[in-house]
């Protein structure tokens, strides 16, 4: 993927035409997959017009509603749901968000908040209100909507309003509640027209946590509630990082060569605090742990990571480790995902036909983040229409079969009536895109295959992600 297919996304862009200077988006974000997709279009079909070439302005606009919050007092205080209303958020934030991003320890914070903490403490009460926006995405009550409009888009922001500024600049050293705000914040804009502003946000709450030490390992220190709370909130960021910068095309905020933090402990909530201390943070050994998704997916992303690192500017890294560099790094990579999948735990091991229950919807996010990691690994490398291929990889077909698996874990989730937070959709855009350049590949080969299912699968991811346009 050449630097000429870059630039060539200025036309073909997410920004406003009108908007000076304009946002960057990279060689690894899925607008230049979607620039080469449509390249190969023109190629098979000719430079026919393409129907949809303006944003549609209800996922782009800054709303009336949101620009108060750029106008917002962070010293005034603080208003809560009310108290039925505050306890069913919080319940929806940990039956939806809680297994699948580990930020926040359920018992401890659920004590705080009984004891009303939340109000007497600024910081505790910005996540408070971070975590009603996210459940909020879960709920029908019409209190969650600003006064102004009943829009589905706006579900959260009377409790994300007040809370939408992640100060910088601060006298007081960086707290856990201010990493836990930049986490939750992140996840929060991501389902939000204003989803550009999580690359910021991560990148903040990463400074943060540098600034504290948090990233180093933690030699002799006891392992205690809050020091899991910080390990645990560094390695969503780091993540989210990934994600983020992967989908935008842009650096990370940090990468694994700056941090040597041990992965978050594999044992859940309810077994971190015991009367006994020696009995402290032990998972049962017959009970197999929730925590096992994260702790797999941060392993994951790690890979992810990497391939985004090594292999964004191949040119460079020929220069400095001579010919084949390429092959090598894809060969390693490989080899490090199938690593990956042989240390999947029994219980987070994928079976479409399970009884639906919290590990089987874990499975499926693990899954589909697999595949969408062997698409991250091979995307550079998928040749045009009239190119030969650019390693002895057949790049494009591990793409496409990733892609079709992807669509299959889709259909599982459907099946189990699974709403996946805005935050899990990218593998499903990446998917349909890989099997539209197969589809238009395809007309190239000297024995044209039939795509009829790839176009269905395109179809499939469409409507799928369409039942997340009203939230």
């Amino acid at each position: 993927m050449n630097d000429g297919l870059a630039k060539s996304v200025q036309s073909f862009t997410l920004n406003d035409k009108n908007e000076s200077p304009q946002r960057h988006f990279g060689k690894s974000s899925n607008l230049v997959l979607m620039r080469m997709a449509v390249d190969m279009k023109k190629e098979v079909m000719g430079d026919q017009p393409i129907p949809i070439v303006n944003r549609r302005p209800e996922f782009w606009t800054v709303y009336p509603w949101q620009r108060q919050i750029l106008r917002h007092d962070q010293q005034d205080s603080l208003r809560f749901p009310a108290h039925d209303l505050l306890w069913a958020l919080i319940d929806l934030y940990f039956i939806h968000v809680h297994p699948f991003f580990p930020i926040l320890h359920r018992p401890t914070f659920i004590r705080a908040v009984s004891d009303h903490l939340h109000v007497r403490d600024h910081g505790l009460g910005k996540v408070v209100l971070c975590v009603c926006a996210i459940g909020s995405r879960f709920s029908q009550d019409p209190r969650n909507h600003p006064e102004s409009t009943t829009s589905e888009n706006s579900l959260g922001w009377p409790w994300y309003q007040q809370v939408s500024q992640v100060e910088a600049i601060d006298v007081e050293l960086p707290t856990l509640y201010k990493l836990q705000h930049c986490c939750l914040s992140a996840i929060y804009l991501k389902g939000t027209s204003m989803f550009h502003s999580t690359w910021e946000v991560i990148g903040l709450g990463i400074r943060f946590a540098q600034e504290m030490g948090v990233h180093r390992k933690q030699k002799g220190q006891p392992m205690t509630v809050q020091n899991e709370l910080w390990r645990r909130t560094f390695w969503v960021l780091l993540g989210l990082d990934v994600l983020v910068s992967i989908d935008f095309g842009r650096p990370r905020a940090t990468t694994d060569d700056d941090f040597d933090l041990e992965l978050p402990i594999d044992c859940d909530d309810e077994y971190w605090e015991n009367d006994d201390p020696a009995r402290a943070f032990i998972q049962p050994p017959d009970t197999p742990s929730a925590s096992s998704f994260f702790v797999c997916y941060a392993k994951l992303l790690e890979i992810a990571g990497l391939a985004h690192r090594m292999l964004l500017h191949i040119g460079k890294k020929v220069i400095a480790f001579g010919p084949n560099w390429d092959y090598k790094v894809v060969t390693e990579l490989n080899s490090a995902l199938n690593q990956w999948m042989s240390c999947i735990p029994d219980h987070l091991k994928w079976d479409p036909n399970r009884e639906d229950g919290l590990f089987h919807r874990q499975s499926c996010i693990l899954y589909c983040f697999y595949h969408w990691t062997q698409i991250q690994i091979h995307k550079q490398f998928i040749p045009r229409s009239n190119e030969p291929l650019m390693l002895k990889f057949p790049s494009l077909a591990i793409c496409t079969h990733a892609s079709r698996s992807v669509i299959r874990v889709l259909e599982v989730i459907e099946r189990l009536n699974f709403e996946v937070l805005p935050n899990f959709t990218a593998p499903v855009h990446v998917a349909a895109i890989v099997l539209l350049m197969n589809i238009w590949r395809n007309q190239y080969s000297v024995v044209p295959q039939d795509t009829s299912k790839d176009m269905d699968d395109v179809r499939h991811s469409l409507k799928a992600t369409a039942n997340y346009e009203k939230k």
